[in-house]
């Protein structure tokens, strides 16, 4: 029997994959463990492998397919088979469409003599289904499919008809007469983006923005100066930030959850994802066990995952199972913003400016480093009350950086 070779899961967040190149051609030869096609999904690009010895038998999914994790993308025939093996080609719908885009089908044996066209009615469960969702009376739809079967693009052709009778439709608005300079299509790392920031917005969030005095943080990031001189780096306002979230995740583990179904999974690991723009977009690799390292460590992992980023050599590993989320605009000079969350998470810190400011402290003036930060969180997860202390805690542990030096 044929091997499927199937889209998979890369890490919770991940709900489908394009389909960017086949690195194999049908009748090639394949060993376990080949890339076989090129995959783009989670803002990363990463090989599905063969499974099984044998020759690629069919390709299901072409280049440029946008599918569902868990799709067929083809098949891999393993000695001994030939095509007769290889299994009837099911509708593949395009990620999260209620419809398909395509749908291809072995020749089916010819009807039985005599069977008339009017004879009972055999419905595709998919089509039944998209008949119920858009209202379509069966009844009038005629089957195009084997031994005419009622398919899915028979409802969809059925639906898009005209009605007897029924008014033309309307005129399509005018395209802008605004001469176009440039089009750039939604597709690879830009679609993936577009795709994950559609489901983030769905999400019912609700972001806290406050205040820190990390007049005591910034000094010490100028004693780390001479001290990380001899490990080739230069301290970052970001490496303490991301030290403070993580001993906050690590105190406060409510925070520090998936919300998958109805459940909110408190997780075991505190991983930390790391917002790093790049020429295409927008990509988040995570620091694992944050928590656990201390802030050289830090500094150095998001050094070298931004070089990786830059140089788009980020791997699956890299790119997967953070618990929590950073983003960070403060070189940008914003203040307050509300960050999109990344799902499953259940919450997100917007890192915005620090500035110079005059403040009454113990009855006198002084100016001191004040920082702002945004917690965007996912509202049915938790609320406003425990969100809040979690976002003050991160301010208390950047106000008093004691804990950082031990």
């Amino acid at each position: 029997m044929s091997a499927p070779i199937i889209l998979p899961q890369w890490g919770m967040g991940m709900n489908d994959g394009e389909v960017i190149k086949w690195l194999k051609a049908v009748g090639d030869p394949v060993t376990k463990g080949d890339q076989l096609v090129e995959i783009e999904s989670s803002k990363v690009n990463a090989e599905v492998e063969a499974t099984a010895d044998g020759t690629l038998g069919r390709i299901d999914i072409e280049e440029g397919r946008v599918v569902d994790v868990g799709t067929v993308l083809g098949h891999v025939l393993e000695a001994g088979d030939s095509e007769a093996d290889l299994p009837e080609v099911v509708v593949v719908a395009a990620a999260g469409a209620p419809v398909p885009v395509a749908v291809v089908a072995k020749p089916a044996a010819a009807p039985a003599a005599g069977a008339p066209n009017g004879g009972k009615q055999i419905v595709t469960p998919r089509a039944r289904r998209l008949a119920k969702d858009m209202g379509v009376d069966l009844a009038g739809v005629a089957g195009t499919g084997p031994s005419g079967r009622v398919t899915e693009d028979d409802v969809k052709t059925f639906a898009a008809a005209p009605a007897a009778g029924a008014p033309a439709a309307a005129a399509p608005l005018p395209e802008s007469v605004v001469p176009v300079k440039e089009v750039v299509k939604l597709a690879g790392l830009r679609g993936t983006i577009a795709r994950r920031m559609t489901e983030s917005a769905a999400i019912p969030s609700v972001t806290l923005s406050t205040r820190a005095d990390v007049t005591e943080a910034v000094a010490f990031q100028r004693e780390l100066v001479g001290e990380w001189r001899q490990h080739k780096i230069r301290p970052q306002y970001q490496d303490l930030v991301i030290a403070a979230v993580a001993k906050a995740l690590a105190d406060m583990p409510i925070a520090n959850a998936h919300l998958v179904g109805d459940e909110v999974r408190i997780l075991d690991e505190v991983n930390v994802g790391i917002a790093m723009a790049v020429p295409d977009g927008l990509l988040v690799p995570v620091i694992k066990n944050a928590d656990q390292k201390s802030l050289l460590d830090i500094a150095l992992e998001v050094r070298d995952l931004a070089k990786k980023a830059k140089s788009n050599t980020l791997s699956i590993d890299e790119m997967t199972n953070s618990t929590f989320s950073i983003t960070n605009l403060s070189s940008y000079n914003i203040d307050i913003f509300d960050p999109l969350l990344n799902p499953p998470e259940i919450g997100i810190l917007g890192v915005g400016t620090v500035e110079e400011v005059p403040t009454v402290v113990d009855g006198e003036v002084a100016i001191r480093s004040i920082a702002h930060l945004n917690l965007a969180f996912d509202h049915r997860a938790w609320d406003g009350a425990p969100a809040g202390d979690f976002v003050r805690s991160i301010a208390k542990l950047l106000s008093d950086p004691t804990w950082m030096k031990a």
